[in-house]
């Protein structure tokens, strides 16, 4: 496939005219949502969806949009597991030991966990619960406080059609390890199933790289904080949209607080794209 925009470590293109945009969306069509390979001449397929994401967001003509995004990004995460994890992942049904951990997401991933669960009474006082410990918890401490998420039921995710990124992609090729980490606090090593760590990897800069293009927040903050928010106003994901703090109180991820390589990966890829929309 000919290369029409530049690869994620480049300059960007400073114009371009709207022929050349037109032309850059229909070579887009063979590539978005679709799983992609996980060598270095990747660019172009993650540059045309996170263009796809980016563009989902600017449709202003589609009140859920930002969910509409999440979902997106999760189906593709959801792809690129099933065409690239042919290695062992011990993760079944039953085993919820990293369900009682720390968990963050964007925050569109957090409404379109919310549209599955808003209306579900019980499920929804779960939330709230969980809600008011996390927020007494510092992050780095909740390894040890283990509080359940919200959502499980019988040790199984009960919205598994809507959970965030980071649960569908932290896959373990080792129950044992698992066990020792969660259940012992051994302190060593998770033990990710082949390539998923990868494709977590891409996932996020995907959906951050649109969110950024779209002028909407991308930090990852507190899953049972905001969802609880989420849940509490029907009218939070356009009131976030339209620019209203709806979020503001709910704890950032300490990984984003600070500046990091997948950060730089985003504003370069950020800077490329921007002129193509």
């Amino acid at each position: 496939m000919p290369r029409i925009q530049p690869p994620l470590d480049s300059e960007p293109m400073d114009i371009i005219s709207p022929e050349m945009k037109a032309a850059i969306l229909r070579d887009d069509a063979g590539l978005i949502g679709r799983p992609f390979g996980l060598t270095p001449d990747n660019a172009r397929a993650i540059q045309a969806n996170a263009r796809h994401v980016a563009l989902m967001l600017r449709d202003t003509a589609t009140p859920d949009r930002a969910s509409r995004a999440a979902a997106f990004a999760e189906s593709l995460l959801d792809a690129l597991l099933r065409e690239h994890v042919a290695g062992p992942v011990e993760c079944a049904r039953g085993c919820d030991h990293c369900c009682k951990t720390y968990v963050s997401a964007t925050i569109p991933e957090v409404l379109n966990l919310a549209r599955t669960v808003r209306g579900q009474a019980a499920k929804t006082a779960r939330v709230n619960e969980m809600a008011a410990k996390s927020r007494s918890v510092q992050q780095y401490v909740r390894e040890d406080i283990r509080l359940p998420c919200p959502i499980l039921e019988n040790r199984a995710c009960s919205e598994y059609a809507t959970r965030p990124l980071v649960c569908r992609a932290v896959l373990s090729k080792s129950l044992d390890t698992c066990l020792r980490i969660f259940e012992l606090k051994t302190g060593e090593a998770f033990a990710p199933a082949n390539h998923s760590d990868a494709i977590r990897m891409y996932s996020l800069i995907i959906l951050r790289v649109g969110l950024v293009l779209a002028g909407l927040p991308h930090q990852h903050v507190e899953m049972n904080h905001a969802l609880a928010i989420a849940l509490a106003d029907e009218t939070a994901e356009a009131r976030w949209l339209a620019g209203e703090p709806v979020f503001a109180a709910v704890a950032m991820d300490i990984g984003d607080a600070k500046a990091s390589p997948l950060e730089k990966v985003v504003n370069g890829m950020v800077a490329a794209l921007a002129p193509t929309l």
